[in-house]
């Protein structure tokens, strides 16, 4: 016989799987769980991969087009096709589209304005940015796909409720919904109530340019009409609005919808003021609101949920080809020409990267490219020149100072004000003397809060946007805008209701069982805490009650024998095997011979019913012959009346119908030679009428002593 037992020590499932068996080579697990297989659960299936046995197994993601293959290695590489490269296989050097055949020859290397894609059409190609100072540019290597997304599964996320102003109205209700996860707002007045979205949708954005932003809004009560501002964009000085539909529409109430807005210049995307290409990127690259409008008139309530905003990040994934690589003029430099090359400054200091450069005036040849200070005193012929890291202090009779920057930095003197400004800080350090930590770096450069450390990398375990401003602490290195649903000083840790099971690891939601779990909260191999009676990773299957806890106490006892007697237990169950198949093969013939009885007796049913039915269908058959001749004999009396009833009123047609016909023929004859005497009779009336008007006519008026016509 075969025994299921509990998983234990001696099973050694890795966590994987609740029972295991035994069998001639000793215990296996089964039903191994979380995509594993094996004696032990020590392996992931096709597509999985982990890096050690008990890990959980995560998707290889292979691009299909690219790889051999579904399979990956235990760092979740998968084996390629000749040309194409990435971790995923979802990537060709040139940029060029990955095909069944691998990478296919890119002709044209353009970002398509509908999609963001490549394309060969180049009507549909996207303006280059290049903050103004290049029109070529391709798509840019490295880049992948980023969604910005709030969906409110654990509360409000950082988003607030105000008006457009940004002042907090006393009769406005805010609130998180853990019931529907979304965010609720009511405004009681008619002044319009708008959403703003977090510092994680804000700052740089400029690659989400093309792409869209998304939101599910649904209203309730008040006007419900939109407007020209339901959604504002405002950076850099600039301000875009545009509306939920048409002005002469309703919105509709109670009902969820989905708005998609694309974050571009032209006239489809609906932004007003229509903005040219490099305003409205300008924008992006320093946006400070996202505001969407959550109140329609008074009594107004509205619910915003599932938003997302499309961006791209550096590092593997789906590639976003729409982030564009600039190729820069003279006098330019980086990936979208936004810094001054060695040897140009800025023409209008302070004025960003849209400032056009221009060559430095200093003797030495370079200067600083964003004010354009010359370094140390090589701008001054007739002065001592001073060794780099000094510069020249014209209070102290031209004496060479040290710089107040890093040790071995240059410096310069600024015109006027005399401030000195270190010419270049090292990585991770700003300031005009290097003297605070640059975004993404924390430390205390100066020592001004203790014994001074250098600036270095925030570690946020890649869970914070880095275009981000203001992603982690400068002094401490706290994160402080941690993504996906993680959290903690170093976004090392998971939100309540979802786990990892390392910090580099997105946040998993653990999904456990409402009614098997205890709460919400998993470790950190997304085991649930379950209730007494539930089992499983989830806490999603039934387990015996606690008063069958003796009885699993004597099968544990048990397994521990068997560990120790499984060649023992090996015979036994075959012998009990072979027993069983007897008694099986005993029970089988008697069913047979059971079934053999029941199909006889059945058999002579069917005879004795085939009997009856022929008996039956025989009286039948004389009845239908009955019922013919019936028929045939009313058929006969019918004709016969018919013939009979047809003569009698012939008869009476003749004998009694003409004559009266002939009768009244007669008198419509006379009726008519009256009519015609009567006709003549008027028509002479009528002519006599006609003479005595001719007469009256010509008799003339007045009186005349005319002789009579009459004779006396």
């Amino acid at each position: 016989f075969c025994l299921s037992l509990r998983a234990s020590t001696a099973c050694s499932c890795h966590g994987k799987a609740q029972y295991c068996r035994a069998d001639h080579l000793g215990l296996y697990c089964i039903n191994c769980q979380g995509n594993t297989e094996g004696r032990h659960c020590e392996n992931c299936k096709e597509g999985y991969y982990h890096q050690r046995a008990g890990d959980n197994c995560v998707p290889c993601n292979c691009n299909m087009a690219g790889s051999q293959g579904p399979v990956c290695n235990n760092e979740g590489r998968c084996t390629c096709k000749q040309g194409v490269y990435g971790d995923k296989c979802d990537r060709c050097h040139d940029g060029s589209p990955v095909t069944a055949s691998g990478c296919e020859p890119l002709r044209l290397n353009c970002r398509s304005r509908n999609s963001g894609r490549l394309t060969y059409n180049t009507e549909e190609c996207l303006p280059c940015f290049c903050n103004g100072h290049s029109s070529v540019c391709s798509s840019a290597e490295g880049y992948s796909i980023h969604n910005i997304t709030s969906t409110f599964e654990n509360g409000p996320e950082g988003w607030r409720a105000a008006t457009a102003q940004g002042m907090n109205p006393s009769q406005v209700q805010f609130r998180w919904s853990p019931t529907h996860k979304d965010l609720e707002v009511i405004s009681k007045e008619d002044l319009p109530v708008y959403l703003f979205a977090p510092a994680s949708y804000l700052g740089n954005q400029a690659l989400s340019y093309g792409q869209t932003l998304s939101f599910s809004l649904r209203l309730e009560r008040g006007v419900r009409r939109p407007s020209i501002s339901d959604v504002i964009l405002e950076g850099a000085g600039l301000k875009v609005s545009a509306s939920l539909g048409d002005l002469r529409t309703v919105v509709h109430c109670g009902k969820k919808i989905t708005y998609t807005f694309k974050l571009d210049e032209q006239p489809g995307s609906k932004w007003k003021p229509q903005l040219s290409s490099t305003e409205f990127q300008t924008l992006l690259r320093n946006l400070t609101a996202i505001k969407i409008r959550g109140t329609f008139g008074e009594n107004g309530r509205g619910y915003l949920d599932d938003v997302s905003l499309v961006s791209a990040k550096l590092g593997p994934g789906t590639p976003a080809v729409w982030v564009e690589k600039c190729r820069c003029p003279a006098g330019y430099d980086g990936l979208f020409c936004e810094r001054c090359a060695t040897g140009y400054r800025r023409r209008f200091p302070g004025q960003g990267p849209q400032s056009p450069c221009d060559p430095c005036s200093c003797q030495g040849g370079t200067c600083d490219p964003e004010t354009g200070g010359c370094y140390s005193a090589d701008e001054i012929s007739n002065l001592q020149m001073c060794p780099k890291g000094y510069y020249v202090n014209r209070q102290q009779s031209n004496s060479c100072q040290k710089c107040p920057c890093p040790e071995g930095e240059a410096c310069y003197v600024i015109p006027g004000t005399q401030e000195v400004m270190c010419a270049r800080c090292p990585q991770g350090t700003t300031g005009s003397r290097c003297e605070i930590c640059d975004d993404g770096f924390y430390g205390d450069p100066l020592g001004e809060y203790g014994p001074p450390k250098q600036c270095q990398p925030c570690q946020c375990y890649g869970h914070v946007n880095q275009n981000a401003v203001g992603n982690c602490d400068r002094r401490t290195g706290e994160c402080r805008k941690c993504l996906s649903h993680s959290t903690g000083p170093k976004c090392e840790n998971c939100e309540d209701g979802y786990y990892h099971s390392y910090p580099t690891e997105p946040c998993q939601a653990c999904n456990c069982n409402r009614q098997g779990s205890v709460s919400t909260s998993c470790n950190d191999k997304g085991q649930c805490k379950c209730k007494e009676g539930y089992d499983g990773l989830k806490c999603d299957e039934s387990t015996c009650p606690s008063c069958f806890n003796p009885v699993k106490s004597k099968v544990r006892h048990f397994s521990l024998l068997s560990v120790f007697n499984t060649g023992f237990l090996y015979q036994i169950d075959t012998e009990k095997q072979l027993q069983d198949k007897l008694v099986s093969i005993s029970q089988s013939q008697l069913r047979e011979d059971r079934k053999m009885e029941a199909m006889l007796t059945t058999v002579d049913g069917i005879r004795n019913k085939d009997q009856q039915y022929r008996t039956e269908v025989s009286e039948i058959r004389k009845l239908i012959s009955e019922i013919r001749l019936k028929l045939q004999q009313a058929k006969r009396d019918i004709q016969q009346a018919v013939k009979d009833a047809v003569t009698k009123s012939r008869s009476r047609v003749e004998k009694e119908l003409r004559p009266r016909l002939r009768e009244l023929e007669e008198k419509e004859a006379q009726q008519r030679a009256t009519i015609a005497g009567m006709i003549n009779d008027i028509d002479t009336i009528l002519a006599d009428i006609a003479n005595l008007e001719e007469i009256r006519k010509s008799i003339p008026n007045g009186c005349y002593n005319i002789p009579p016509i009459e004779r006396p």
